[in-house]
């Protein structure tokens, strides 16, 4: 990835060019970031387009073998898992509400309390919430259970996401090629996702240090308005170079050179960078 440079447009912002290789093809992404010190769901805009480039990508390539994503709009059915979401994310979809209309915030509210209350009466919260304790095949129990609930996603309108520009990254990754009735019934044999070279909702949720070491990173989408509201305050912030550098880190899992910010030289973590050598984010 090419250093960032001051931008001409936004005196407070940067910009900079990722030059990527990804599974076999070669995105050029534009990045437009806050110099100042902000929490990592500013990055969240850039890396939707991220997401959805790759997911073309690899959607190109299956229809060159004869196949296509049978998900479409009015086809609900993943939209009753229990949605796994970074904090950050949280944080997004709670502005999305407070930003809404009263009367349509009040409809999306009542909405997450009933969901949340379906949830504890099921007992499976602990698990849902802590999955990282559990083995695979516990997770897919769990998952299981959790679809037979019928939990809708709040914000589900008619089978539809009623955000969809702003759905989660898992979202945006969650495709299949198999007959979509299959997903109606959470036929794990007979379902057929797209697999993706990398995954940005991986990456972007291990970025930030809100976990205590070997806790979960994700949380029930559900469970987005409640912890949202009981962590307000407990933001962590970068300057957004610093956030672009870490997401790509751990995308690529090679060194991104430290983001030159006009005045300051900081690393990763706020501290003046060090000696490591620069490489391009790139993944063979």
């Amino acid at each position: 990835m090419r250093r960032l440079t001051e931008s001409t447009h936004q005196p407070d912002a940067l910009t900079a060019t990722a030059d990527l290789r990804i599974g076999g093809q070669k995105l050029q992404l534009k990045l437009v970031v806050p110099a100042d010190e902000v929490p990592p769901e500013s990055l969240l805009p850039t890396l939707h387009e991220l997401s959805n480039r790759v997911v073309e990508g690899v959607e190109e390539k299956v229809r060159k073998n004869g196949l296509q994503v049978s998900c479409r709009k009015g086809c609900g059915a993943c939209c009753r898992q229990p949605v796994p979401i970074s904090p950050a994310e949280a944080r997004l979809l709670a502005g999305i509400i407070q930003n809404m209309p009263d009367a349509a915030q009040a409809i999306i509210r009542a909405r997450f309390d009933d969901a949340v209350r379906r949830l504890d009466e099921s007992g499976l919260r602990d698990r849902a919430t802590h999955y990282h304790r559990l083995s695979n095949d516990e997770v897919q129990a769990m998952v299981y259970e959790y679809f037979q609930l019928g939990i809708p996603c709040p914000f589900l309108e008619d089978e539809s996401c009623s955000i969809y520009p702003f759905r989660p990254l898992v979202c945006r990754e969650y495709l299949v090629i198999s007959p979509a009735e299959h997903c109606a019934t959470l036929a794990e044999d007979q379902i057929q996702r797209l697999q993706f070279p990398v995954s940005v909702a991986a990456a972007f949720a291990g970025m930030e240090g809100v976990a205590e070491p070997g806790e979960n990173i994700y949380l029930p989408l559900i469970l987005a308005l409640e912890w949202s509201e009981a962590n307000a305050g407990k933001v962590e912030r970068r300057p957004g170079p610093n956030w672009v550098q870490a997401f790509f880190q751990d995308l690529s899992g090679a060194r991104i050179p430290d983001p030159v910010i006009p005045g300051r030289a900081v690393g990763l973590d706020g501290e003046p960078p060090g000696d490591e050598p620069a490489v391009r984010s790139e993944n063979r």
